[in-house]
């Protein structure tokens, strides 16, 4: 998932950044997007399932980085042995059949036994307390989106800590104070 939110009316401070060397305008532009992340992943954290924890825990910050366009861009993700839970929460799951089969057979072999044209394990398997086997009608979730909602929420406070510290950024390397044209 990715949303462009463009920081817009903040010519005075694009001028001031454009005057200093390229290696400190990455800089000043990476430690904006840092700080911009922040209140989103904050934000994301307080959202997410709070079951056990974990998952609250893998949401991170990645590194700012300059993609291939010549723009600047930081991602927020789930991260660590939790992360792939965390799709399930913000999209959702469809009904789907369960059951264990041979290694490497997945879906097709599921389906074909379904349809009394495959093999399925006697083995069972455990989902939470119990044991059960054969194959099983799980009827899927609805969606319990975090993450998306915490973009929405926090985007403008984003936009305002990036402004922020890019701005004390040329302040503390230059001493020049720049003005931000807060109505636009």
């Amino acid at each position: 998932m990715s949303r462009n939110f463009p920081v817009k009316g903040l010519s005075d401070l694009d001028a001031f950044l454009s005057a200093l060397p390229k290696r400190m305008q990455k800089q000043g532009i990476r430690q904006g997007l840092t700080a911009a992340a922040a209140p989103i992943r904050d934000e994301a954290r307080a959202r997410a399932p709070k079951k056990s924890g974990k998952m609250a825990k893998a949401i991170k910050t990645g590194s700012p980085r300059q993609n291939h366009d010549g723009t600047f861009s930081v991602s927020i993700r789930l991260v660590g042995e939790h992360a792939f839970l965390g799709s399930f929460f913000e999209w959702g799951v469809q009904a789907h059949l369960i059951a264990r089969t041979g290694a490497g057979e997945g879906r097709v072999a599921v389906r074909k036994a379904a349809e009394g044209k495959g093999k399925i394990s006697t083995k069972p398997i455990k989902i939470g307390d119990r044991f059960i086997s054969g194959i099983i009608n799980h009827p899927g979730f609805a969606a319990h989106p975090f993450m998306r909602p915490a973009l929405d929420a926090k985007a403008d406070e984003a936009i305002q800590a990036f402004a922020t510290k890019v701005r004390s950024f040329i302040e503390g390397k230059t001493g020049f104070v720049a003005s931000i044209d807060e109505a636009a």
